[in-house]
């Protein structure tokens, strides 16, 4: 009887391990289909996730990002995308805290519904005009919110 014991423990100990390397896998896999989807080919990609105490971060924001331990003011960034005229630029927008806007006024690009935590909105356009453009939160998010803004530079 211990010899089926050991035998079921070292299955289920399998189906465990299994589960617990594959299901990030599994996520990582159907993310990339699924972005591959609504992402035009050849399309310049950026993420911009929006934090309160940070303003715009480009790129993503891990869990452990997100948590604050002690009284460590953090610095707001302004980041900076560059891309040529005429590329096609898809933005993914991200929130990690509280509901964000965007707005690239001189483009004409405003998002209204905003950008609540946990979703991703897409922006995609075509890089028209020449000339250093600046983004921003058109959502009221916390005190930071009028400097939480970054520049997109198109070059010729």
């Amino acid at each position: 009887m211990q010899v089926n014991d050991q035998r079921r423990d070292r299955y289920l100990l399998i189906l465990l391990l299994a589960i617990i390397v594959g299901l990030p896998a599994g996520i990582h896999a159907y993310e990339q289909s699924y972005w591959s989807k609504r992402i035009p080919p050849g399309a310049k990609v950026f993420t911009l996730t929006g934090r309160t105490d940070r303003g715009w971060i480009l790129g993503e924001v891990s869990a452990f990002d997100v948590l604050v331990f002690g009284s460590t003011p953090a610095t707001l960034n302004r980041p900076v995308i560059r891309v040529k005229k005429g590329d096609r630029v898809v933005l993914k927008l991200k929130s990690s805290d509280v509901i964000h806007g965007f707005s690239l006024k001189a483009l004409g690009i405003f998002i209204n519904g905003g950008i609540p935590p946990g979703t991703v909105r897409l922006v995609s356009f075509i890089a028209d005009r020449v000339g250093t453009f600046t983004f921003s939160c058109n959502a009221i998010c916390g005190p930071n919110h009028g400097k939480m803004q970054g520049t997109l530079v198109v070059t010729a």
